[in-house]
């Protein structure tokens, strides 16, 4: 009797099946919604790459399926094929709600999920990538392309789209998202137990050494590292120097990635310190003066949620996504995209001045412990999942 119990109640559980591209991207942005949703009954699936983050899941208790989305672009051949392994996992696994996270799984997953007669598709656009911010001629077919497909995916009642920025919000409302189905949560969460300003003995042996200005993000031009090396350069022609240190890999898969030739050469030079991916952020962070972000296009950046957290002042583009946590003579300060000679002026102005360096600092930890840990954002998440 006891035996019949313990499986009809392991047959009414829940199961949430999760498509990202990679499982490193899971664990750093999705890890704590994914723990959140098992403690409250659901069974996890996490459909993605299986690399050396994967173990990490599977001690989790995710069940983990290796997907193979291809990179570089949506191929038309390589994006059937990944529908096609979607359908069959979403039949497969029968989950009763699917959350896609990032542009290209939502673009490839949803299509499999309506194929597949799923209940309930919820759509995380993290940010809308390259094709939204290159005026390439191939970028702009895709964008075409890519801006129909979601007017299609609009009149399905099903379809849930999270967006964690008010641009975003605006664009999915003009392409035939019903407000009902639209939620607006800005940004992915962030750990603070993990992520915590540096303390006083550290913040000491920071200030005897060069001050330090901190870029974490990959090394794609669309995240504005063109812009910052050549604003390092305007400083540096003017006789003002500070330590730049870029964390993140290259992504050589992206028509929009930096070469190792590049960084390589910068960091000869002596404008930079290239290291590469790293597992030590909280660290990196806690050592910095002030972190700079000059993208052209964010959903919310993680990286610049993570130095708030660190209790760090900020330089970012005003754009979409980054003047969601960057607010000008707040938190930091804003420059007009792709202007070098003000991103230069920002990053001395709040080198300069520690007075306002630290105001803004205080500013930007008060923001992330209110509005964008990961308590709050898991929170209003699991009620658009669960609906």
């Amino acid at each position: 009797m006891s035996n019949s119990r313990t499986s009809n109640a392991a047959s009414k559980r829940k199961k949430l099946l999760f498509v990202c591209s990679e499982d490193w991207y899971f664990v750093s942005h999705r890890m704590a919604l994914a723990r959140a949703a098992q403690v409250r009954g659901w069974e996890i699936v996490v459909a993605c790459r299986k690399n050396q983050a994967a173990e990490m899941l599977q001690t989790e208790g995710f069940k983990i399926i290796d997907l193979n989305i291809a990179r570089g672009g949506l191929s038309p051949v390589a994006s059937l094929k990944t529908v096609c392994h979607l359908i069959s996992i979403f039949r497969r696994e029968k989950p009763d709600v699917i959350v896609n996270v990032a542009i290209q799984c939502v673009i490839l997953s949803t299509l499999a999920g309506l194929l597949s007669g799923a209940r309930r598709i919820v759509n995380m656009v993290t940010g809308l990538g390259f094709i939204f911010v290159s005026n390439g001629r191939k970028a702009k077919i895709i964008r075409s392309i890519v801006r129909g497909v979601l007017r299609f995916y609009a009149r399905f009642k099903s379809v849930q789209v999270i967006v964690q920025n008010g641009d975003d919000e605006e664009l999915m409302a003009s392409l035939g998202f019903r407000r009902a189905n639209l939620s607006l949560i800005r940004g992915s969460g962030v750990d603070m137990q993990k992520y915590f300003p540096a303390g006083e003995v550290e913040s000491r042996e920071v200030a005897k050494q060069s001050k330090t200005a901190i870029f974490v993000a990959r090394m794609l031009w669309s995240k504005g590292l063109g812009e910052l090396i050549a604003a390092i350069r305007l400083l540096a022609e003017k006789g003002v120097h500070y330590r730049f240190l870029l964390v993140g890999d290259v992504d050589l898969a992206n028509p929009d990635s930096a070469t190792v030739n590049d960084l390589e050469t910068w960091q000869k030079e002596g404008l930079v310190e290239w290291l590469g991916k790293r597992s030590d952020i909280p660290a990196l962070l806690q050592g910095a003066d002030l972190a700079v972000l000059p993208s052209w296009r964010e959903g919310l950046p993680k990286s610049l949620i993570e130095a708030a957290a660190c209790r760090l002042a900020m330089v970012a583009t005003d754009v979409p996504g980054c003047r969601e946590i960057v607010r000008h003579n707040d938190t930091g300060l804003l420059v007009k995209l792709g202007d070098a000679q003000a991103l230069a002026d920002a990053i001395e102005r709040l080198m300069e001045n520690n007075e306002f360096r630290n105001n803004c600092a205080n500013n930007a930890y008060a923001l992330v412990e209110k509005e964008l840990c990961d308590a709050v954002v898991v929170q209003k998440t699991l009620k658009v999942i669960e609906g």
